[in-house]
């Protein structure tokens, strides 16, 4: 399980940096009784998140966030 939410933040933060973000570190929550893990971290800059996530519902993705889905605020990309 470690190793799956480990990969998940390095694409996450992989995808982020293409936008031109500047991720600080990701905080980790596990629900109480399940196997769910949960990662966010949000840009330095303009404060933009990404959520990474081990078991994502049926209609949510393993990475989201508006940092994974725009720019950075304060880039020129």
């Amino acid at each position: 399980m470690t190793k799956q939410i480990d990969k998940l933040k390095r694409e996450g933060r992989e995808t982020a940096k293409w936008r031109g973000h500047n991720l600080g570190n990701f905080k980790t929550v596990r629900k109480a009784g399940d196997n769910i893990i949960m990662a966010e971290a949000r840009c330095k800059k303009c404060n933009r998140l990404v959520i990474v996530t081990t078991h994502p519902a049926p209609n949510e993705i393993d990475i989201g966030g508006s940092a994974v889905a725009m720019n950075c605020k304060s880039s020129r990309i």
